[in-house]
């Protein structure tokens, strides 16, 4: 996955909030395999995806980012997905929409110990997403059985919203003194509702993922600043649900900014 964007504009009220608007675009790639237990059939997919968007900041406080926080986003989204069933041929569709989230928080300071070049601090956050990405109406064909599917998909239209606090340590090591290196260990505990499921229609009958609707999320990570220009960041998360859902994500990434 690929990610970018630049600031076109920043502006401040009495010098110490900062409003910033920008730019940004993104690509991704995924490949998935499934197997059912139920019928011995396996399933390989393709998705690559593009967004193009807008978001908009605002800090209270811009020097240490204590205080009030509002950030918000909206990302026109666009994929190509491959799907190819056991001893069927491959299947292509398109789907498409925007997505556009409001996010708010207020960071509280809890220590400053200067002796260890140290300080911590809680957030408690709140964000709301409505997500209308939906796909194209598909016919499947089966040549094997001489059928045809009719699939079209569920959930668009979906509204997630997120209430969660998250812990982090700032610091350096004394050796990094004057060297803008900045580490920042943290721990994010969210809760997690979707007011839709996602699934497919199938010739009429839906097929939707349960056990998403409220979801529980613990989150570790670590991101570093190694210099002003570039910061690394890592995390690994998981949530978990109703009807025995869960889901194990990690992440790595790397940013530079010009």
């Amino acid at each position: 996955m690929f990610t970018g964007g630049g600031e076109i504009a920043n502006w401040s009220s009495d010098g110490l909030d900062r409003g910033h608007l920008g730019l940004m675009f993104g690509y991704g790639q995924a490949d998935s395999n499934s197997d059912s237990r139920i019928t011995g059939y396996s399933t390989r997919g393709k998705v690559d995806g593009y967004s193009a968007g807008v978001y908009g900041t605002w800090y209270s406080n811009n020097i240490d980012k204590t205080g009030l926080y509002v950030d918000s986003w909206a990302q026109y989204n666009w994929f190509n997905n491959e799907i190819q069933g056991q001893y069927i041929g491959t299947e292509k569709y398109n789907s498409d929409g925007v997505v556009l989230s409001l996010e708010s928080g207020y960071t509280f300071q809890i220590m400053d110990n200067q002796a260890e070049n140290k300080k911590a601090f809680i957030q408690p956050q709140a964000q709301v997403v409505w997500m209308n990405v939906s796909a194209d109406d598909h016919t499947e064909g089966n040549n094997a059985q001489a059928m045809t599917t009719t699939v079209s998909g569920r959930g668009d239209g979906n509204i997630m919203t997120r209430l969660g606090v998250r812990a982090y340590l700032q610091g350096y090591h004394p050796i990094d003194e004057g060297k803008d290196r900045i580490f920042q260990p943290f721990i994010e505990t969210n809760w997690i509702h979707n007011t839709k499921a996602f699934g497919a229609n199938l010739n009429g009958v839906k097929v939707e993922q349960k056990g998403t609707r409220d979801l529980g999320e613990l989150k570790l990570g670590v991101e570093g600043q190694l210099t002003k220009q570039f910061s690394v960041w890592s995390n690994v998360s998981q949530r978990l649900g109703g009807d025995g859902y869960s889901d194990t994500a990690g992440l790595v990434g790397m940013k530079y900014s010009f």
